[in-house]
């Protein structure tokens, strides 16, 4: 990410680190989640994904609690794994940008990413 475009957003993002999985429900398509904020969040996919569709994403943490948001994809991009094979990283933004249910919901998942676990049960 350049300088630029982290000026652009309005809100952090918060790395995942594997804390949080995610799947596009009408594709049935796993992703993985890179990092979220308040106002969106990032994936990797095997396949492109096209600039302004809408997708419901399911999200599930590590300790196996799950939502489901409504999402738009801002931008996409071709990139590639660590071991060279072919993906594409995009940007979503939550819908709808304003709710409070949603930001509710938002909120537990950056939760879910940054809190550290001392003790597994």
């Amino acid at each position: 990410m350049t300088p630029q475009q982290a000026e652009r957003r309005k809100h952090p993002r918060f790395l995942a680190g594997g804390k949080l999985a995610g799947h596009l429900l009408e594709q049935d398509l796993p992703v993985r989640v890179r990092d979220i904020g308040l106002g969106g969040f990032s994936i990797e996919t095997m396949r492109p994904l096209e600039t302004g569709g809408e997708h419901r994403v399911r999200f599930v943490s590590a300790d196996d609690w799950s939502t489901t948001l409504p999402a738009l994809v801002a931008n996409c991009r071709p990139s590639c794994a660590e071991d060279g094979s072919p993906l594409f990283v995009s940007g979503l933004s939550f819908l709808p940008v304003d709710a409070p249910d949603t930001r509710r919901v938002v909120e537990t998942l950056i939760e879910k990413v940054t809190t550290v676990q001392l003790y597994k049960q």
